[in-house]
């Protein structure tokens, strides 16, 4: 770009904004707040505590309960921004932050799930009260905040709800609150809260409890029928129907000789229109609050692959979310870098699961030592392993366990014991290891089988066998199978090596 493009692209319209709500002809300018735009909280004229009621339903605090252990369930570290001096020093200090307590009575987990509310809600705010400490200045406290006391002005800056600003808030200062949000932007500040999209199935579902209650009492009791003879008066016709009420609390009536009593059962079958109605909602709401259905409640139908499937998507919006929480920690750790070490890189917040990285790291480090220098100190760092001390007892190098599973053929399965089978017979060496992979062989298949056979000692029905088949056949174990189809080729070709040999 020449200098005189450059400098026209100063002076014009390039570096404003042009397309604001001050000028947007469906916004009303003389808004000081922008309102929230999410339809079921402005349809209802209600706030958060619509969400509360929300959240004390059995399956989504049953959801939610899973949602909370797939973040806690993770642990959590700081990496350095840089290689720096500063860099360091930045990364010490926000990690002493983190070995305090966030707040009297809380710790670092809780806050966390709040900050994580802010999915189900669409945002979240926490506020920060910082302290002199020594020759920095750090947070003292994080305590999270109401939703009710904040709104957002024209231009998506926070405001707090105070008793002199009850409507348009008044604006914060800067390094103050940290705001968690949930699919955001320019149009919707606010977030968008999962809770909302759980509000319709939430109401359906309570409403068919209701009828659903009134159904079962109606129907769910037998109707106790009573006959009199034709021109019985009317008391004893009222007195018989009032035995046959308290027949139902008490179980007994007294009845005259010449009359009787028949119990009326109501048959259905299949599912009540009522309890699909829940059964519905429940789907409906696990699929706004996990991204699935089948890993949490399979109603008959489904399969482990199909379940495995869900829990798979499960688990990458779970990763998603907790991205969010990393965001609102690296805000609060570019704080307190920016106070206390000017110009220094801010470390990072992640998650990470122990297993599963010390597993990636070790095949990382197994292929990177083929081409380069790996340092031991950033290896026992990544695998979480602590360096040995001075004369401290240490498994050696390079052994591996001498035990596997794997069939040895060297090994007499009679005996137990090693021979030599090259000082022996050809005939006698195939004869020997045919027999011995036939033995191995048996076993692996009587190992498989077993679960057949027992499920078909268990079925009742043909149907009920086949079904069964469905759920056993993805836990057989595939390296079984594998190691039966060899010792199968390996049974074949000996037992074509000792025919061979002895028509020669």
């Amino acid at each position: 770009m020449q200098d005189t493009d450059i400098k026209k692209a100063s002076k014009g319209t390039l570096k404003s904004e042009i397309a604001t709500r001050s000028n947007d002809p469906n916004f009303y300018a003389g808004l000081s707040f922008l309102p929230n735009p999410d339809e079921v909280l402005r349809k209802m004229g209600k706030s958060q505590e619509v969400f509360d009621a929300i959240t004390l339903d059995s399956h989504v605090m049953g959801e939610m309960r899973s949602v909370r252990s797939a973040f806690l369930g993770f642990e959590y570290r700081l990496t350095a921004g840089g290689d720096s001096a500063s860099d360091i020093h930045a990364l010490e200090l926000c990690q002493k932050i983190m070995a305090d307590k966030p707040a009297p009575g809380m710790q670092w987990s809780d806050t966390i799930w709040n900050m994580a509310q802010g999915v189900f809600r669409g945002y979240k705010v926490h506020e920060t009260v910082w302290k002199k400490e020594g020759q920095f200045l750090v947070p003292d406290k994080v305590v999270d905040r109401p939703n009710r006391r904040f709104v957002f002005s024209p231009d998506n800056e926070l405001r707090l709800l105070t008793q002199t600003s009850q409507t348009d808030g008044e604006l914060l200062g800067d390094k103050k609150w940290l705001l968690t949000r949930h699919m955001h932007s320019y149009e919707n500040p606010y977030g968008i809260a999962i809770f909302s999209a759980c509000f319709w199935p939430y109401i359906f579902k309570h409403n068919g409890f209701k009828y659903f209650m009134k159904f079962c009492e109606k129907y769910g009791i037998p109707w106790a029928i009573g006959k009199y003879p034709q021109g019985t008066p009317i008391e004893e016709q009222n007195q018989l129907a009032d035995q046959l009420a308290d027949m139902i609390e008490d179980g007994v009536a007294a009845i005259p000789a010449d009359g009787s009593v028949e119990l009326l059962e109501h048959s259905t079958s299949g599912e009540l229109v009522h309890e699909r109605l829940i059964n519905v909602c429940n789907k409906e709401l696990s699929k706004a609050l996990t991204s699935q259905t089948l890993a949490t409640d399979i109603q008959g139908a489904g399969s482990r692959a199909a379940s495995e499937t869900h829990r798979e998507r499960e688990q990458s919006v779970n990763e998603s979310d907790r991205q969010i929480i990393c965001d609102t920690f690296n805000q609060l750790f570019a704080w307190v870098t920016e106070l206390n070490f000017a110009g220094a890189v801010p470390p990072k917040f992640e998650f990470f699961e122990e297993a599963e990285a010390r597993k990636d790291w070790t095949e990382v480090f197994e292929k990177a030592r083929n081409f380069l220098d790996v340092p031991k100190a950033f290896a026992h760092d990544r695998l979480q392993i602590p360096q040995p001390q001075d004369n401290e007892d240490v498994l050696p190098q390079g052994t591996s366990p001498t035990t596997t599973n794997s069939p040895q053929f060297n090994q007499c399965p009679n005996c137990g014991g090693g021979h030599d089978f090259a000082k022996q017979n050809t005939d006698d060496v195939t004869s020997k290891l045919a027999d011995q992979a036939a033995t191995q062989a048996e076993k692996l298949i009587a190992d498989l089988t077993r679960p057949i056979k027992d499920l078909l000692a268990n079925s009742k029905t043909l149907e009920e066998f086949r079904k069964g088949l469905e759920f056993i056949a993805p836990d057989m174990d595939e390296e079984k199978l594998a190691e039966m189809n060899s010792l199968a080729f390996l049974t074949g070709l000996l037992d074509g090596m000792n025919e061979i040999e002895k028509d020669d």
